[in-house]
């Protein structure tokens, strides 16, 4: 009979990958992780080029191709935006891009423009199944290395023996099965005037390729080998 899954989690809050876990690890960050690569186009008011500026980045967005890179990694996420030939790259503040919203007020970066948008996940085709082992510690009978201090006639010295018996933390391993889906993702972003945030300079419609992503996964019991 196989060991039932008593562990569940869900792990989909933005579809990224994750690098808090990283972060909490210690480990440097992927710059490259949890970037979104979304094809999509443009539209501007009255079909009118416009800039958009910071005090050292200049970059024209016209009607058409525009290529919106936004990098949800929790490291450093960033909003990138070229037109094929130049580039404007955000280094995003908290809470400026969340689970599936983006909000930049242009004068916290000295950006000529605010953003505003969101996006939405789209499921393509039908679930499926990975299956895996991970280590993990658990009650059991084991062997450890202990060390212990002996003395005879006042003269002390360490000695290391190793012991056979039950530890509350014997390695071991455990079954897991991972349900992963595949998706697209839409966005939908507008360049406000942000002297007059009802006027918009212009708007973006892009979505990205097809990608596979955890949606769920299932643990098994540990047991020591």
């Amino acid at each position: 009979m196989p060991t039932p899954f008593v562990m569940r989690s869900t792990a989909l809050s933005s579809l990224a990958l994750l690098c808090s876990v990283t972060l909490l690890s210690g480990c440097a960050c992927d710059p490259t992780q949890g970037a979104w690569h979304p094809s999509g186009r443009v539209q501007t008011k009255g079909g009118k080029p416009f800039y958009l500026s910071t005090k050292t980045q200049k970059l024209l967005i016209a009607p058409g191709r525009l290529v919106i890179t936004p990098v949800d990694n929790n490291c450093a996420p960033r909003l990138e935006i070229g037109n094929g030939t130049d580039q404007i790259a955000l280094q995003l503040h908290a809470g400026e891009l969340t689970r599936n919203e983006i909000r930049i007020v242009g004068v916290t970066h000295g950006l000529s423009a605010n953003i505003v948008g969101n996006w939405t996940d789209i499921p393509q085709g039908r679930p499926h199944e990975s299956y895996t082992t991970e280590s993990c510690t658990t009650y059991g009978y084991c062997s450890k290395q202990e060390t212990e201090k002996e003395c005879h006639d006042g003269k002390c010295k360490t000695e290391t023996h190793t012991r056979h018996r039950h530890y509350p933390d014997c390695p071991g391993s455990r079954p897991v099965t991972i349900r992963y889906d595949y998706f697209k993702r839409a966005y939908r972003l507008a360049f406000l005037n942000p002297q007059n945030t009802r006027e918009k300079f212009g708007t973006y419609e892009g979505v990205t390729e097809p990608f596979e992503a955890e949606i769920e996964r299932l643990t098994g019991a540990c047991m020591a080998y």
